[in-house]
């Protein structure tokens, strides 16, 4: 892409959001745009991250490691969202795991021009407190959700939360084909073979439809009500 075109998508995406006026000149000179296929991770855990990103495009999964070596589903992420705004706090390595869930971009911007201007002015600690906050605030109600809930009401919220809002959806490679299904289940902190019964449940049930090649989501409505509202967002 061409430099003048990036910095027009660039400004586009800034004033669309009413973000322009937090970014002195300098920095927005240093802003560049970075596009993720699912599956590509933006951050990995322990990573020492350079860059904040606005995500701007697509959907990205967040999850953390834990100490025996499982992961734990955090939230999904869509526009407008900042990754890195814990690390150009405090300045600690990342904790979390950001995954493109389906093709991703984002706006990098260096920690090092956000730290000689924009994390000296008001306006700017202002909107990165409001999305630390709401972070927060989403990360609680994940932790509730894993520990509160049933497993059932976990999978159905999971599946509502990467369906967005897609009433018939065959999850393509990568995100929910059945040989990933060891992996969804440590997201959930249950294990494969209680997953499979969900899975099997829900089939019976008529919720979803399962193949060689992945599941289909039958009826939005009835995992919605099971959810119970609970939606890793």
């Amino acid at each position: 892409m061409a430099y003048d075109e990036e910095r027009l998508r660039i400004r586009q995406w800034l004033a669309e959001n009413n973000m322009i006026q937090l970014f002195h000149k300098t920095t927005f000179a240093q802003m560049s745009l970075r596009q993720f296929q699912p599956g590509e991770l933006l951050v990995e855990n322990g990573e020492q991250l350079q860059h904040l990103y606005i995500q701007v495009e697509g959907k990205l999964k967040i999850s953390t490691a834990l100490p025996n070596g499982r992961t734990l589903l955090l939230r999904f992420c869509q526009p407008i969202s900042l990754i890195g705004d814990m690390e150009l706090i405090n300045g600690e390595q990342a904790t979390v795991i950001a995954e493109a869930i389906n093709t991703s971009t984002v706006i990098a911007i260096p920690f090092r021009a956000l730290q000689g201007y924009e994390m000296k002015h008001a306006q700017f600690l202002r909107y990165l407190l409001d999305h630390v906050a709401h972070k927060l605030n989403s990360i609680s109600l994940s932790a509730s959700v894993n520990v509160l809930t049933s497993v059932e009401n976990r999978f159905a919220s999971y599946l509502i939360s990467i369906a967005q809002n897609t009433e018939h959806l065959k999850f393509k490679r990568g995100e929910l084909e059945t040989t990933k299904l060891t992996e969804i289940s440590e997201l959930l902190g249950t294990s494969y073979r209680h997953l499979n019964r969900v899975i099997k449940k829900f089939v019976e049930q008529g919720l979803i439809q399962k193949n060689n090649n992945g599941i289909v989501i039958v009826d939005m409505e009835g995992l919605q009500k099971l959810s119970n509202g609970s939606l890793y967002q």
